[in-house]
């Protein structure tokens, strides 16, 4: 869904230790955040200056110090933040973005006839805003135009995500 090209720009937002960084084409900029100081140290160590990385929150002071993106990624991020937060991340990362740039979002979501097993896995996770696609694609809505969405069923072990591709 990211589908980055060489010599593309990529911001990740709530990068974690950057794994995500492993899949993509070495000729990038990678520049990754996350509030977790440990997670930033394992990024940093395991992927040296092949990336630049951030211990902390994304911010406005970011937005004007760094140069603009090709991609935004917001991996297993929304489920995590309040409507009015996340709200204020899209209108950052809407700044963040090159002409014809786009953000990539990937979230458990909650969707009709779930597996029950997959229900009960998202409903126990650490985020506490788990919403439902519109719930997500209401998020975005105001700071993008083109918002499109897909619910991936996973079978084992049961889950089920929500990926947005937004620009």
């Amino acid at each position: 869904y990211i589908k980055p090209s060489p010599g593309n720009s990529v911001l990740d937002v709530g990068c974690g230790p950057a794994e995500l960084l492993r899949y993509m084409p070495d000729d990038l900029t990678y520049v990754g955040f996350d509030p977790n100081p440990a997670y930033i140290e394992r990024a940093r160590m395991t992927f040296g200056d092949r990336g630049t990385f951030f211990a902390k929150y994304y911010e406005r002071s970011d937005v004007e110090r760094l140069p603009s993106f090709d991609i935004a990624v917001l991996s297993a991020v929304l489920h995590h933040m309040n409507n009015e937060e996340a709200q204020h991340l899209f209108g950052l990362l809407r700044q963040s973005l090159k002409p014809g740039g786009r953000v990539v979002t990937l979230d458990n979501v909650f969707v009709p006839k779930q597996n029950p097993i997959a229900r009960l896995l998202i409903a126990m996770d650490r985020g506490r805003n788990v919403r439902d696609p519109e719930g997500y694609r209401a998020l975005a809505q105001g700071y993008f135009d083109n918002i499109d969405g897909v619910v991936i069923f996973k079978a084992f072990p049961p889950y089920t995500y929500y990926v947005m591709s937004i620009s």
